[in-house]
């Protein structure tokens, strides 16, 4: 296989119809650590929206159930939004959510925050950009996903996105205690999963990857230089060494990197929490 096979696959395909392999294909074999760190980012504007920082400052349900979470999203992506594992695992997200001062425009906000951090990484960090019809299968994905939890009408234009995200942050983003202990406690867990000459590295790091707004919303002080060039120069040698290796021939989705085998029909299906976070 040539590094440009799935990507030669992917232009094939029609994005308003084909979404879900086309996102498939970039979530399991073109970038799957690039979407993992971008949904693991989004964290963070969660935290930086008032209403979004008191429901998860309140029951630490994001925190508690990334594990169920990742797993939760990752199933939705390798088996499609109408399988019956997908229509199942959409039904458990839509019951966690009752009951919490959840609204339909906070899920708006988190599926269009989603799309666009998705794509931004892949701008920035990727070992390519994405093309056309990927930009508009990410969009297309993540709308019918709202569509399936209550979310009617989100955009399917990136473009679009883009721009009512940046409005929608810019109106509503604000510091709050919540959304700052929320920040804390995910870098504490971070940092337990690092070696530990490296934990002090993890608080500076998120703060150089986020957008300025969202830092000073969940309280993160400006990195310093010395991380931000480190930061920038790994992440620019990395994308350019991986423009040179094979595609990935086997999925790496998140049963796989935890050894756990594929999700059937009638299985048990893992905790969700309050948003999907790519694991």
């Amino acid at each position: 296989m040539q590094r440009s096979d799935h990507l030669a696959v992917i232009q094939e395909l029609d994005p308003h119809r084909d979404y879900a392999e086309i996102y498939r294909l970039m979530v399991f074999h073109e970038f799957p650590w690039d979407l993992r760190t971008a949904g693991k980012l989004m964290i963070w504007h969660l935290y930086a929206l008032p209403s979004t920082a008191r429901v998860v400052g309140s029951t630490d349900a994001l925190l508690e159930r990334a594990e169920g979470t990742a797993l939760t999203f990752g199933d939705l992506i390798e088996h499609g939004l109408d399988s019956p594992q997908g229509r199942a695992t959409i039904r458990l997200v839509n019951r966690s959510h009752r009951g919490w001062p959840i609204t339909t425009e906070d899920h708006r906000y988190a599926l269009a925050g989603l799309t666009v951090t998705t794509l931004r990484w892949l701008d920035r960090h990727g070992w390519r950009r994405p093309s056309t019809n990927e930009r508009v299968a990410v969009a297309v994905f993540f709308a019918e996903l709202g569509r399936r939890m209550g979310v009617p009408d989100l955009p399917r234009d990136p473009d679009v996105l883009a721009d009512y995200l940046a409005g929608y942050e810019r109106d509503r983003l604000a510091y709050t205690a919540e959304g700052r202990r929320c920040s804390e406690r995910t870098i504490a867990m971070a940092r337990a999963r690092v070696p530990r000459p490296l934990a002090p590295l993890v608080g500076p790091a998120i703060a150089a990857l986020l957008d300025d707004p969202v830092r000073a919303a969940v309280g993160l002080p400006r990195a310093g230089r010395a991380v931000c060039w480190s930061l920038r120069t790994m992440l620019y040698v990395r994308r350019r060494l991986l423009r040179f290796l094979p595609p990935r021939r086997v999925p790496t989705t998140p049963r796989t990197r935890r050894g756990l085998p594929p999700l059937l029909p009638g299985d048990p299906l893992p905790a969700a929490g309050h948003a999907p976070v790519p694991g």
